[in-house]
């Protein structure tokens, strides 16, 4: 339900902002449509699906478009900056409205741990033209309910004369609203998309093997136990990602997210939940051990199989989950922690994965922002322990990883969080095209595998690219 006025009179002697929203039914809803809208406007915006694929969002005119590049030169932690902006928008959480109506939206790119553990020293993203974060800030939010076919426009109101701002809002929330529908209904070409480069793996096979070996030498001095290698599929492109955003709908990851900031642009479809926060309760789903989908229904059964039963895939993903276990330990409530699900097999379009989920309870003033730190990045994307394993990968790893092995996601004004790691993902900057991916590397890795490993993960985006290139040029689609 959209909340009334005198259910939202008790907030105002208690929170800065309350959210508004109004709804209109829509049967059908193509979120690309609203893509090539805002697109068409030429500015920044961010696409995501949450994790139950009930809703999207869409941040219509942000408030704030923020870099890390340009917090950086900000006297204090970007950390502090960002939670600042949130308190200034505090909001309270009202049963009955999506998840998301409002705060910050955008990614968080792996080089960002610096924030948290300072004694770490990763590349700068910099060196790449990349940025350790990008963000907006949205008092604004476009939302569809996949659930009840609803599209919702939200807006965050000040408390300070209520009563007067609330009808204001929902006559100008209701306009709004109709206009978006109304633009909805007419065509709109894709913006243009190509690639100049045949798209290559940085490292070939050969190469990639050796440096697995390295690695392992490592791993059996005691170094580390695991630690994810990556070997990022490289091209040049023009035009922009957008129709590579519509190929990856068709796929049923349970995020998919578009981005674009200034030259920045990203498209994900990630299959893995880094860590959410609903209230006290908080969760965090390891996805570790792979293998690609089979050909016939009989070579599926047989490779499901095979994850199931391999100890080297067992013994990294227990690994992983007591490392997930570990990182919410650092913010949960004594006692708290709990595995609810362990190794699931969960299966998706190219490849399959042991997935569990670990959650806890935390208390009632720690913030989403605490949350993050606790777990990111994704132990399924550094290694274990984590801080070594991030140190090696510093050394192996050409250049800097940028979104990939982040989150993307969104921190709600009313201290709840959504974020999801940065993988299956392809994004560029300017014409520089990248899809990055890695593998697990463990005690008894064979590099070969390794190798073939990411260019399973890389497949779904691969093949996106590749479709998207066929289809469209010059924003025609063939």
């Amino acid at each position: 339900m959209n909340p009334t006025l005198p259910t939202l009179i008790p907030y105002q002697d208690h929170y800065p902002y309350v959210p508004v929203m109004v709804k209109r039914p829509l049967a059908t809803f193509d979120p690309i449509a609203v893509a090539k809208i805002v697109h068409q406007m030429g500015n920044g915006f961010a696409l995501t699906i949450d994790r139950h694929q009930r809703y999207s969002y869409f941040s219509f005119k942000p408030q704030r478009s923020l870099t890390g590049r340009q917090l950086a030169k900000h006297k204090r932690p970007a950390n502090e900056t960002l939670q600042a902006i949130l308190n200034q928008y505090r909001t309270p959480r009202i049963q009955g409205l999506p998840p998301f109506t409002g705060g910050l939206i955008g990614y968080f790119g792996y080089e960002y741990i610096q924030q948290f553990v300072l004694k770490l020293h990763l590349k700068s993203p910099a060196t790449a033209d990349l940025d350790d974060l990008g963000l907006f800030l949205v008092t604004s939010v476009l939302v569809y309910d996949h659930r009840h076919h609803e599209l919702g426009l939200t807006q965050l109101i000040s408390t300070a004369d209520l009563a007067a701002t609330y009808a204001v809002t929902q006559t100008a929330l209701t306009q709004q609203l109709a206009a978006i529908i109304e633009q909805l209904q007419q065509p709109i070409a894709l913006p243009p998309f190509d690639l100049q480069q045949p798209l290559h793996m940085q490292a070939d096979q050969a190469t990639y093997a050796r440096q697995v070996d390295r690695i392992r030498q490592h791993i059996y001095a005691g170094d580390i136990f695991q630690m994810i290698y990556a070997n990022p599929c490289l091209g040049t492109m023009s035009g922009s990602l957008l129709a590579v955003y519509q190929q990856l709908q068709k796929t049923a990851a349970p995020y998919t997210c578009y981005f674009k900031q200034a030259n920045f642009e990203m498209t994900v479809a990630s299959p893995e939940t880094l860590v959410t926060k609903d209230g006290e309760q908080i969760a965090t789903y390891p996805l570790a051990g792979t293998r690609r989908r089979g050909r016939t229904p009989a070579e599926d059964q047989q490779l499901a199989h095979e994850l199931q039963t391999s100890p080297k895939e067992i013994a990294e993903h227990n690994m992983l989950v007591d490392l997930g276990r570990n990182d919410l330990g650092q913010v949960a409530k004594f006692k708290s922690v709990r595995v609810t699900n362990l190794r699931r097999l969960i299966r998706y379009s190219q490849v399959m994965h042991l997935g569990s989920r670990v959650a806890a309870e935390v208390a009632p003033t720690t913030t989403a922002l605490q949350v993050l730190a606790a777990t990111f990045p994704a132990g399924t994307l550094a290694g274990a322990p984590k801080i070594e394993a991030m140190t090696l990968i510093n050394h192996y790893e050409q250049v800097p990883r940028g979104a990939y092995g982040g989150c993307f996601g969104y921190l709600d004004c009313n201290g709840n969080l959504d974020m999801a790691i940065g993988i299956r993902l392809a994004y560029r900057m300017n014409e520089q095209l990248v899809i990055p991916a890695g593998a697990g590397i463990v005690a008894d890795s064979i590099g070969a595998q390794e190798f073939k490993e990411c260019q399973n993960k890389q497949r779904v985006i691969v093949n996106a690219v590749q479709d998207a290139k066929g289809r469209v040029k010059d924003g025609i689609i063939n």
